[in-house]
């Protein structure tokens, strides 16, 4: 036989179970999105460095300069 108490916190779990699966598949999303949004920042900053623009005389510019992979060169 089940307590109220029981009850109560069978119900909190299922609730948190469904609470953190809407999470993961909200961060799937996101991350998703994110990884798109990398890859044309990063296409975007290697053709205006073939176009010639020196990112390093921004303060934005150098924010992309010390973000960038190790194995870009600028």
């Amino acid at each position: 036989m089940n307590t109220e108490r029981e009850k109560v916190e069978a119900m909190l779990i299922e609730n948190r179970l469904n609470e953190l699966k809407d999470t993961v598949k909200t961060l799937e999303t996101v991350e998703t999105t994110l990884d798109s949004l990398r890859e044309t920042k990063w296409a975007l900053v290697s053709e205006l460095k073939e176009l010639g623009h020196d990112f390093t005389t921004t303060c934005e510019g150098m924010d992309v300069v010390l973000s960038a992979p190790p194995s870009m060169r600028f």
